[in-house]
């Protein structure tokens, strides 16, 4: 087995068990990539699998998931507020046709 260069930033270190499914297709998956000419190591790609899965988690600030949350609650937000305006709108329009027509 080759060593591999210590990559910066990587300080944390965790061990982690997989079922043989799991393994199976983590190795599979990196052979697909290799036919394709991206060679890519277990550890990368399950770091990237790890991200993935980080970033679509809504309940942890600043992943895109939590800002599309927030921004989807703020457009709620504004819908309602647009619809009571226009709802008030057409009574005054409808008020003054009234007056108009009186």
């Amino acid at each position: 087995m080759s060593k591999r260069k210590h990559h910066d930033g990587y300080s944390e270190r965790l061990s982690v068990g997989f079922t043989p499914e799991q393994m199976r297709r983590v190795e599979e998956l990196l052979r697909v990539r290799a036919r394709q000419g991206e060679m890519q190591h277990k550890t990368d790609l399950i770091r990237d699998a790890l991200n993935l899965y980080l970033s679509h988690q809504d309940d942890i600030p600043g992943t895109r998931a939590a800002i599309t949350r927030k921004l989807e609650g703020r457009l709620d937000a504004v819908e309602e507020q647009l619809q009571r305006q226009n709802e008030l709108l057409e009574k005054l329009i409808a008020f003054f046709r009234r007056k108009k027509e009186a």
